[in-house]
């Protein structure tokens, strides 16, 4: 192994005893014919501009009721991969209360009550679903979409994106969850992680989530936005059970 870093060149020797050779300095190459050289230095100055991030306002919420679902793999993915687009991004562990100007990218915590991502569930402008190829976590995914579509959130489900984890533990199940869920929302993007493990330099497999995320945040119809997130209300509380809720694996 080399003790060098990475893209470090070593040195050559170099020998002194050997005579010094004079080469006259080469002559400047003619300008191009019908061009003056001064437009030829001011063309090799153009550089490609980039685009300036764009101002988007909204609230994405990652969630997954159940456990070890990747949700802040997904929300810290989804986080970086929005910064370089749009300004004022910020990623937002979904605990207290945020203001909601500028984007707010929420990795909201497990839950089997469902009660702080329920709260802001009015609030939200698009959801992101993990699910990873596990029985109960595809379960605990179906719950949120019954329980959005029985309190007055259907477009928040039509709308919604689900990210279709595979680890390799569950084959079958992996390719049911793209099945079933993309009949109810709006895509279901694939994404590997074998082992449930994120490779370094997979940004590349991310991409379409980004894109799809940003777009979706670009054409929000106009609504009165919240300055604040409220607190959360004693009385939004409802039990998962997921046995009721077990359509994402049995159909």
């Amino acid at each position: 192994m080399s003790e060098h870093p990475p893209g470090y060149e070593a040195e050559q020797p170099v020998d002194l005893s050997r005579p010094v050779t004079y080469r006259p300095p080469l002559a400047p190459e003619p300008p191009a014919p019908g061009r003056r050289p001064e437009e030829r230095k001011e063309k090799q100055k153009k550089a490609p501009e980039e685009a300036a991030p764009e101002a988007v306002f909204g609230l994405v919420t990652v969630a997954n009721v159940q456990p070890r679902t990747f949700k802040s793999t997904v929300a810290r993915k989804l986080n970086a991969g929005l910064e370089p687009r749009h300004v004022n991004v910020r990623l937002w562990n979904g605990v207290g209360t945020i203001r909601l100007d500028g984007l707010v990218v929420a990795d909201m915590p497990a839950d089997p009550h469902g009660t702080d991502w329920r709260r802001q569930s009015w609030a939200t402008d698009q959801l992101v679903l993990p699910v990873p190829d596990d029985l109960q976590a595809a379960r605990a995914a179906w719950w949120m979409l019954d329980r959005l579509d029985a309190e007055g959130r259907p477009d928040l489900v039509r709308s919604a994106l689900v990210v279709g984890i595979r680890t390799g533990g569950h084959r079958m199940l992996a390719r049911k969850i793209v099945k079933t869920f993309g009949e109810r929302t709006a895509r279901v993007f694939r994404v590997k992680l074998p082992g449930g493990v994120a490779p370094d330099g997979d940004e590349t497999q991310w991409e379409p989530l980004v894109t799809a995320v940003s777009q979706a945040l670009k054409h929000l119809p106009s609504r009165n936005r919240p300055v604040m997130l409220p607190q959360r209300a004693p009385n939004q509380v409802v039990q998962l059970d997921s046995r009721r809720h077990g359509k994402a694996a049995n159909q």
